[in-house]
């Protein structure tokens, strides 16, 4: 699913192909109005999801894990 990041981008996040305990991790600068919005995705497609702001490979961003969803 093509989703804009509040950092002006538009990247490919595949949610609706999530498994329970997958997770993504997004570099973004702004990690509060990224997770809304991947939040507001995962509420539109019934699904779970919890969020880490975190630092991977050098890179500022989150990570979001499904946890709970209907499929």
């Amino acid at each position: 699913m093509l989703i804009k990041l509040p950092d002006e981008v538009v990247i490919e996040v595949p949610i609706e192909h999530m498994a329970v305990k997958d997770s993504i991790f997004i570099p973004t600068l702004k990690p509060t109005e990224t997770r809304s919005a991947i939040r507001e995705v995962g509420m539109e497609l019934g699904i779970k999801l919890v969020f880490a702001t975190k630092i991977v490979d050098g890179y500022f961003g989150i990570e979001f894990w499904r946890v709970d969803g209907l499929k």
